[in-house]
């Protein structure tokens, strides 16, 4: 096939075109074109699933003709590494990326990496303190998307002023000091020193020594309606579109935002030693999704919700050959154990689900695996998630794989399996569609579990590592009494609690979520117990 390669030429250099020896320039070859192309390995156009099957961004290699050099006095002062690369079979693009590496010999390779016009390979690129200068501790300025716990970072060196996100917000919910609500602080949208539009919190009293500070929050908001970005599509395009800067439009995920419409986020990016790929695995993974930068709308529910009106590629004995199928013993999981709700200021997971597969623990053994979803709030959508993974997961996977002559199969296109050698049938995504060129075929790959869904059970409801209750307790003396005001992990009071001081006197809070005791001076040891809550123990000096 008559395959060619353009590669731009950046601000200020040519564009260059890439042809077989002998081979006609095609209409679209503006600039510079020369006949060097030799060889276009195949095509890989992988779908990550994190969490079951991540897979590398979709790539390639060329190589071309450097016998005479001609390419190392073009590239050897100004290579092409980071400029964007298309691959034409005639006037049609099939490979759309950028070149991220460059080997020079008597031939030339140049590897590319598809899908947009930076290298998800690419660390986050977030700003640090060390912008501000001056004393400060060198500290990642973090985003923030749906609701969010973290720890500010200090500002001001009163320690009254704390920074919140590298943005805007839409409004601050609760500020805790020791894990105290505290409704003592002001927040504001204003600009950092060197005039970048950021959150900040600013507090009546400044913070002591060694006290801890922990602020919950509404994060990023639309810039044109202001309303809250939460959703795993919003969130997504947020992060390719405005902080990776990649050429992605909101119409691209149109069909993943119907999908997910309904399941609410909330969470930190505040690690710029990550890639951008690592990042948006981690938002896949709590959303319970598949991506590829090279896909037609770059993301999806997994497993794949039916698409019954979809188009879809016909794999049978007419269309495909050399299927195989395989299975292994690895890789099953019959005990999930879903961790979310992570608190950024206290640095773990406030809560955690567990859900078993009763037959497939029968037929395999209790195999256990922990599935982190820290972007996750809710039990609700923490249990639909992992009654989601397990059902995929308790049973054995048969990946499939076929060679068929050229179709334009995408990454998560439909397959229509009504093959005798296949142990799947029915209509399931591609999974892998890896084209090769020099034989004008594609191989295709899918993979889906076998038999009929598992008997699912959610047999645990708790925190992840600490009690529901991480109470705050609030001490006042008045008429020759301790009062102590209880309040949950949410800062809200426990009213009709009963707390039992010292394992002896017992006594309900009121409305207020207040008891009192006549005691001494000294440590003492609470048992709360509140209804809807596990009992815990909270120790208080006085």
């Amino acid at each position: 096939m008559n395959a060619w390669l353009q590669i731009d030429g950046g601000a200020d250099g040519v564009t260059l075109n890439l042809l077989p020896a002998g081979a006609p320039i095609p209409p679209p070859a503006l600039g510079l074109s020369l006949p060097l192309l030799m060889t276009v390995p195949p095509i890989e156009r992988p779908l990550s699933i994190p969490g079951i099957a991540p897979a590398p961004t979709s790539h390639m290699d060329v190589e071309l003709d450097n016998a005479s050099g001609h390419l190392t006095g073009l590239w050897g002062q100004r290579p092409p590494v980071r400029r964007a690369a298309r691959l034409y079979l005639g006037e049609r693009a099939i490979f759309e990326g950028v070149v991220t590496g460059v080997q020079l010999g008597q031939s030339a390779r140049l590897t590319l990496e598809s899908g947009m016009d930076r290298p998800l390979s690419d660390n986050l690129p977030l700003r640090t303190s060390a912008v501000w200068g001056g004393w400060r501790e060198v500290r990642v300025l973090p985003w923030g998307w749906g609701q969010v716990t973290l720890a500010p970072i200090q500002y001001s060196a009163d320690q009254r002023v704390f920074f919140l996100l590298d943005h805007p917000i839409a409004g601050v919910d609760q500020v805790k000091r020791d894990d105290v609500s505290t409704p003592a602080w002001a927040w504001s949208n204003a600009v950092d020193s060197t005039g970048r539009a950021a959150s900040f919190i600013e507090l009546a009293t400044p913070l002591a020594e060694g006290e801890r500070l922990s602020v919950t929050l509404r994060a990023r908001m639309h810039p044109d309606t202001g309303q809250l970005l939460q959703t795993p599509a919003e969130i997504l395009f947020d992060i390719l579109a405005n902080l990776a800067r990649a050429p992605v439009q909101w119409a691209d995920l149109d069909d993943y935002r119907t999908e997910t419409a309904g399941l609410v986020l909330g969470g930190l990016l505040a690690d710029n030693a990550i890639t951008i790929r690592a990042a948006i695995d981690g938002l896949m993974q709590s959303a319970g999704g598949a991506w590829s930068a090279a896909m037609p709308g770059i993301a999806l529910t997994w497993p794949p919700l039916p698409d019954p009106a979809a188009p879809a590629l016909p794999i049978n004995r007419l269309t495909a050959a050399d299927v195989q199928a395989a299975t292994a013993a690895t890789g099953l999981v019959t005990v999930l154990r879903v961790l979310y709700d992570y608190d950024h200021a206290a640095a773990r997971y406030g809560r955690a689900i567990e859900l078993r597969a009763s037959q497939a623990i029968k037929d395999y053994g209790e195999l256990a695996l922990e599935w982190p979803a820290p972007w996750l709030r809710t039990p609700r959508h923490a249990q639909a998630l992992g009654r989601r993974i397990l059902a995929w997961l308790a049973r054995p996977r048969w990946r499939m794989s076929w060679n068929q002559s050229w179709a334009d199969a995408p990454t998560g296109a439909w397959a229509d399996v009504a093959h005798p050698l296949s142990p799947l049938a029915g209509r399931h995504r591609l999974l892998a569609a890896r084209l090769d060129l020099s034989s004008a075929s594609l191989q295709g790959e899918i993979e889906a579990p076998a038999g009929a869904e598992p008997e699912i059970e959610t047999t645990q409801l708790s925190s992840a590592f600490d009690p529901l209750i991480q109470p705050g307790i609030t001490v006042e003396i008045a008429n020759g009494e301790i009062i102590f005001t209880a309040r949950d992990e949410q800062g809200r009071v426990l009213a009709g609690a009963r707390i039992t001081l010292d394992g002896n006197a017992t006594r309900i809070a009121d409305s207020a979520g207040r008891v009192s005791f006549p005691v001494a001076r000294g440590r003492h040891v609470l048992l709360i117990e509140a209804d809807g809550y596990p009992a815990t123990e909270a120790a208080i000096v006085v």
